[in-house]
């Protein structure tokens, strides 16, 4: 059998041609054997009438003939044995071995849509010559159109640590991949492929990837997330760390963002419903205090009296003081309720802290006590 887009010769039972990649009808390879088989024999059949017609019509002294006879039979003689060795060995070559004629055992019953035969026929088949590839594909075939995607990738995925460069399979596996939008699978395929000749396959699925960007860092609550990408492409996403594509949120503007934890992931989607590689990004959002000066009281003066300062911390954070005039810092005393007013002329400086090391401006108060 020979294939009908490149010509090369095509093994029984192949669904494929090793040469071009194009597929193979499912026909009955037996039908086409048959054929081929009868087709030689007529052709040698013609031959032979037309030599006996030349012999018929030929005529020569009798002298001659006697020699031209002789020569004749001897050389009539290696011809008959080289045509009896060539009829012989093509006669061979059209007997599949056992392997081969379950797998043209597995057509037959498929043309007849008996499954469960041609499960049967491809089961000897395998147990038989398990590296054989007409075997393997027909399994993927049949894994296909069972619906069971997991053994039909596992199928082709075994097909390639046979033949590692063998087109078909590449090709099959990225269908199946694209037919699901098992995009990631597809990208960790491509990944596997990189440096190979099957590389070029995967070049009409590939969409290049969304970019993930923050307004600052690090990032703190009221900051925007942009994702970017190419002209033409959309781009989904996710905050959870799920599958932007199949649960993505369609990106159109910046993403304002609330403190907390994020695991963003995003992709790019063309035209044609093809998916880039997915990014991801692990964030942390601060929160952030607009933090003014500390408000302390009493304010600033002369007290006859003793007096207790109050420093008014907000949630979230913690004050610190000195009474030297320095710029207090996280190493300074902290405040842990009400000061007693020290005697004399003294400065109060107060600083606040939030949770994330955010520092306010410091707040200075001038109290003078002389007691009575």
């Amino acid at each position: 059998m020979k294939c009908t887009k490149c010509g090369e010769d095509i093994k029984a039972g192949n669904l494929y041609c090793s040469k071009c990649g194009a597929e193979v009808q499912i026909v009955s390879a037996y039908n086409v054997m048959e054929e081929e088989f009868f087709l030689d024999i007529q052709n040698q059949e013609m031959g032979s009438r037309s030599k006996r017609s030349m012999a018929d019509t030929v005529t020569v002294p009798m002298k001659k003939n006697f020699y031209i006879s002789i020569l004749i039979a001897i050389v009539g003689f290696f011809v008959l044995l080289v045509s009896a060795f060539l009829v012989r060995i093509h006669l061979r070559s059209m007997q599949p071995d056992v392997p081969q004629e379950h797998y043209t055992q597995l057509i037959q019953a498929l043309s007849e849509s008996d499954e469960d035969m041609a499960k049967t026929y491809l089961d000897l088949g395998i147990s038989e010559q398990p590296e054989e590839l007409s075997g393997q594909f027909w399994a993927a075939w049949l894994y296909g159109r069972q619906g069971n995607r997991e053994k039909q990738i596992e199928t082709l995925q075994h097909i390639l640590t046979i033949d590692d460069e063998n087109v078909y399979a590449c090709r099959q596996l990225i269908r199946v991949y694209v037919e699901a939008d098992d995009f990631e699978g597809l990208y960790e395929f491509y990944n596997a492929c990189a440096g190979s000749k099957l590389a070029a396959l995967f070049e009409d699925y590939l969409v290049e990837s969304p970019v993930i960007g923050m307004s600052s860092e690090p990032a703190h609550a009221g900051d925007e997330l942009t994702i970017t990408a190419a002209d033409g492409l959309n781009v989904y996403y996710t905050m959870d760390g799920s599958s932007p594509v199949t649960n993505g949120t369609l990106y159109y503007a910046p993403i304002r963002l609330e403190s907390g934890n994020y695991t963003v992931r995003a992709a790019a989607c063309n035209e044609e419903g093809y998916y880039s590689e997915i990014v991801s990004r692990e964030l942390t959002v601060e929160k952030q205090y607009q933090l003014g000066m500390p408000q302390v009281t009493p304010h600033s003066g002369e007290y006859p009296t003793p007096q207790t300062i109050y420093v008014n911390v907000p949630e979230g954070c913690s004050a610190y003081y000195t009474w030297n005039g320095s710029n207090p810092t996280t190493a300074s005393r902290k405040y842990n309720g009400g000061i007693s007013m020290p005697e004399g002329n003294n400065v109060l400086s107060v600083i606040l802290v939030d949770e994330y090391g955010n520092v306010s401006s410091v707040q200075r108060v001038n109290y003078i006590y002389m007691p009575q």
